[in-house]
């Protein structure tokens, strides 16, 4: 089946795909890493794009500061990921995926260790740190604009190249259910699946491998979900000693909080997590036109306008009063 359809790039955006490909071609040693707490879009970019450039004889790395999450460890080359580079090692190019800036990947490598920066990102907070800054806020995922490099490139993907491509689009439309879904999502979902991958295994690995205390967890939460604002805003706390009663503290939360939006009349979900005492992780859904990451900014967070997220650094009794107090202030503001 041929996909006919094409994928729209804007000229500029055209440009510096151009200059990527020849950066590329002309170099031969490759760092490649994602943001800290790694995702199915930045790992899934990231050994897609390594693989083909090992095919075509690049000697390539790909780093990342965190462990791989379980339900990603399926990714084809995960179990090849490195935590660092060292202090002697010397890159013709590094490709930095989905980074506010280089300080965005953790303690791998410094600017002065590599000839070439990459930026490639899609997020609303950016900042052009690299020699060539590919960054497009609209795409709903960074394995798309791999995709449109090495379509440019007019590079056929192996099945598991495909494959870690896919899983990036899945992870961050949220199997294509979130607002940043767009029809180049779909056409490049479309162009992948011409390489035989199969998208019902991708799905199942990703949302539905999961652990019985995982899902306990799950209903722990679910429990003490609670709507406020004229069911404006839901909200789940996780805390500490939650992890603790299932027995287990690296439990999979990815997820929990989709089941805020779940709830007729809400529009504004959030997730409190319990880090410590003094420390809480935060994380926003919204729907139509409520801007969750000018809230998360304030805090120095980051994402996109319908999903972002931030730490503050108090307890999550206090941080739960303090986004409320926020939220209802721009309730009042915004028009939803």
């Amino acid at each position: 089946m041929k996909i006919n359809e094409k994928v729209k790039i804007d000229s500029s955006d055209l440009r510096k795909i151009s200059e990527i490909s020849k950066i590329i071609k002309r170099s031969e040693t490759f760092f490649i890493a994602g943001h800290m707490k790694p995702d199915g879009d930045s790992l899934g970019s990231a050994l897609a794009l390594a693989s083909v450039l090992r095919r075509f004889g690049k000697k390539v790395c790909v780093y990342c500061s965190d462990k791989v999450p379980d339900f990603l460890k399926f990714l084809k080359g995960a179990d090849k990921i490195k935590k660092t580079a060292k202090k002697s090692d010397v890159f013709d190019c590094a490709i930095i995926l989905e980074s506010i800036d280089f300080s965005r990947m953790g303690d791998i490598i410094t600017p002065r260790q590599v000839k070439k920066i990459i930026n490639i990102d899609h997020h609303l907070m950016y900042t052009n740190f690299g020699n060539i800054n590919y960054v497009v806020p609209s795409s709903a995922s960074t394995a798309e604009l791999i995709l449109n490099i090495l379509e440019y490139m007019k590079i056929k993907l192996t099945r598991n190249e495909a494959e870690n491509l896919y899983a990036g689009i899945l992870s961050d439309t949220g199997c294509f259910q979130q607002i940043n879904t767009t029809a180049n999502s779909h056409i490049a979902c479309a162009r992948l699946m011409r390489f035989g991958i199969n998208v019902n295994d991708i799905y199942k690995k990703i949302y539905e491998d999961n652990s019985v205390n995982t899902l306990k967890l799950h209903g722990l939460a679910l429990y003490g979900i609670k709507t406020i604002f004229n069911n404006y805003v839901s909200y789940i706390v996780l805390r500490k000693n939650m992890f603790k009663k299932i027995g287990s503290k690296n439990l999979n939360t990815d997820g929990i909080i989709n089941y805020t939006l779940k709830i007729k009349d809400v529009k504004i979900g959030c997730l409190f997590r319990e880090i410590d005492k003094k420390n809480t992780k935060i994380s926003c859904r919204s729907v139509k036109n409520f801007n969750v990451l000018e809230v998360m900014r304030k805090f120095g967070g980051g994402g996109h306008k319908n999903a972002a997220g931030c730490i503050i650094k108090t307890g999550i009794d206090d941080s739960i009063k303090l986004i409320s107090d926020i939220l209802k202030e721009k309730l009042n503001d915004d028009n939803l």
